[in-house]
C-alpha cells in the first residue's frame, strides 16, 4: 500500500513539472511576442517620426532653393555689371547647396561624412569669393583701380606680411603704389588658402572618424587623449587657416570702408558667414548635449554622433530658408542699376519727436497771448474813436473809417490800393486828433 502510494506520488509530480514546463513555455512565448509586437510598434512610430522631418526639412530646403532660384533669374535678368553680378551668383548658391546637401545627409545617413566635404569646401570658397566681390566692386574687373584706391589710404595701411615678401613685385618699399599692391595680395593670398586647406581638413577629419569608430564604441576617450588625437590637431589646423582668411578679409575691408560704405558690406557678410558661424557652433552645442545625454542613457558615442548629426541636419534645412530671404534683401539688384542711389527707408518710431515739437509751438503760442501791453491813460467821459487798422492789416482786411460810411469799395486793383492809402491817411488824422485832444484835456 505505502508502494503504491509512493508511485502516486511519483507520478503526480511528474504531472506537475510537464505543467509548470508547459506554464513556462507559455509564458516565455507571449513575452517573446509582446516584446516584438512593442518592437514592431516603436519601429513603425519612428518611421514616423522620420517621415515626418523629412516632410519637415523636404518644404524648408524647397521653399529655400526655389526662393534662391528666382533671385538669381532676377540677376540675370538685370546683368548690368557682369563682371560684378556674376559674383553674387556664386554667394547665392551657398543657401541651396547647405541645404539640399543636409537633406540628403537626413534620407542617406551614411552619406553625410561625403556631402560635408561639400559643404565645407563650399563655404571656403565663398569666403573668398565674397573678398573677390568686393575687389569686382571698386575697380570693375581692373585691378589696377583697386590698387589705386589703396595707394590713397597708404598710410593707413597695415606693413604687409614679411613671409609673402616674394609675392610682392615690385618691393613695398619702393611707393605707394608698391604697398597697396602688396596689401591686395596679402589680402588675396590669406583667402586663397583658406579654400585649399579646409576641403583636407574636412577629408582627413572624415578618414580619421571611419578608422576610429570602433574604438569609440569599445572604450571612451578622456579628456587628455583627446588632445593628443589627430582630431586635435585637425582642428587646430582649421582654426590657424580661419584666423588668416578673416584676417586678410577684414585688412582689405577697413582699408577700403570709405569707398564701399553706399555698398554695405557688413550687412553681405553677415548674411554670408552667419550661415558658418550658426552652423558651427549649433552644432557644437548639440554635440554636447546629445553626447551627454547619450552617456546617461548608456548609448555609444557612434549612436549619439549620429543623432547630433540628424539634429544639425534638420535645423540647418529650417535655417537655409531664412538665410535665402536675407540674401534676397542684402544683395538686391536695384543696386546694379544705372544711376543707383541707395534707399534710406524710415524707422519706424511713435511720433514722439513730432508731438515734442507741437507742444513747443502750443507753450511758445500761450507765452506770447499772455504778454500784457503797456495801459495808456484815456480821459474819462469821452468816447474816442478806436483804431484797428494793425489787426485789419494782418487779417489782410481794410479798415473803413466810421464817421465815413458813404465810401464805397471798389472792384478793381488799383481802386483796393487807393482804398488802403486813404484809409492809412485817415487813421494817421485820427490818431493826431486823439492826441491833441489827450493835450487840451490836460
Amino acid at each position: 500500500m505505502v508502494a503504491f502510494l509512493f508511485v502516486q506520488l511519483q507520478y503526480v509530480t511528474y504531472i506537475v513539472n510537464q505543467e509548470q514546463k508547459d506554464l513556462d513555455q507559455l509564458r516565455l512565448q507571449v513575452q517573446n511576442k509582446t516584446e516584438s509586437q512593442i518592437q514592431q510598434l516603436s519601429q513603425q512610430v519612428e518611421e514616423q517620426k522620420d517621415f515626418t522631418v523629412y516632410q519637415i526639412a523636404g518644404t524648408f530646403t524647397l521653399i529655400a532653393c526655389l526662393i534662391t532660384i528666382f533671385h538669381m533669374v532676377s540677376h540675370l535678368r538685370q546683368l548690368h555689371e557682369p563682371f560684378v553680378q556674376r559674383k553674387i551668383l556664386a554667394i547665392l548658391w551657398m543657401s541651396p547647396i547647405y541645404s539640399v546637401t543636409s537633406f540628403m545627409s537626413l534620407l542617406l545617413p551614411k552619406m553625410e561624412g561625403y556631402l560635408s566635404i561639400i559643404k565645407d569646401f563650399y563655404e571656403a570658397y565663398v569666403i573668398y569669393t565674397f573678398l573677390s566681390f568686393l575687389i569686382a566692386v571698386l575697380g570693375r574687373g581692373n585691378r589696377d583701380v583697386v590698387v589705386g584706391l589703396l595707394a590713397r589710404h597708404a598710410s593707413h595701411l597695415p606693413t604687409p606680411a614679411k613671409c609673402l615678401r616674394r609675392y610682392y613685385d615690385p618691393p613695398p618699399e619702393t611707393s605707394d603704389q608698391a604697398k597697396a599692391n602688396a596689401v591686395l595680395m596679402e589680402c588675396q593670398i590669406c583667402a586663397m588658402q583658406f579654400v585649399l586647406v579646409r576641403p583636407l581638413t574636412s577629408i582627413l577629419s572624415f578618414l580619421v572618424y571611419a578608422l576610429t569608430v570602433e574604438e569609440q564604441n569599445t572604450e571612451s576617450q578622456s579628456a587628455a587623449a583627446y588632445f593628443l588625437s589627430p582630431n586635435f590637431a585637425i582642428a587646430m589646423i582649421e582654426n590657424v587657416s580661419v584666423f588668416f582668411a578673416f584676417s586678410g578679409l577684414l585688412k582689405f575691408y577697413h582699408a577700403v570702408a570709405e569707398d564701399l560704405a553706399w555698398l554695405q558690406p557688413f550687412n553681405k557678410f553677415l548674411a554670408i558667414k552667419g550661415i558658418v558661424f550658426l552652423t558651427f557652433w549649433q552644432g557644437m552645442a548639440i554635440s554636447i548635449i546629445v553626447h551627454l545625454d547619450g552617456h546617461i542613457d548608456d548609448d555609444s558615442p557612434s549612436k549619439s554622433h549620429d543623432q547630433a548629426a540628424a539634429i544639425q541636419n534638420l535645423l540647418i534645412c529650417v535655417e537655409m530658408l531664412f538665410f535665402s530671404l536675407a540674401h534676397w534683401c542684402v544683395f538686391p539688384t536695384e543696386e546694379w542699376e544705372p544711376n543707383y542711389r541707395p534707399r534710406q527707408l524710415a524707422r519706424p518710431g511713435f511720433g514722439l519727436r513730432d508731438f515734442a515739437k507741437d507742444v513747443r509751438v502750443i507753450m511758445r503760442s500761450g507765452q506770447q497771448q499772455g504778454a500784457v501791453p503797456l495801459p495808456q491813460d484815456e480821459p474819462n467821459g469821452l468816447d474816442l474813436p478806436s483804431t484797428d487798422f494793425e489787426n485789419d492789416e494782418n487779417h489782410g482786411g481794410r479798415m473803413m473809417n466810421m464817421q465815413d460810411q458813404s465810401f464805397t469799395e471798389s472792384g478793381s486793383d488799383s481802386g483796393i490800393l487807393v482804398e488802403r492809402e486813404w484809409d492809412l491817411g485817415r487813421s494817421k488824422e485820427s490818431k493826431s486828433e486823439e492826441d491833441a485832444t489827450d493835450v487840451e484835456l490836460l
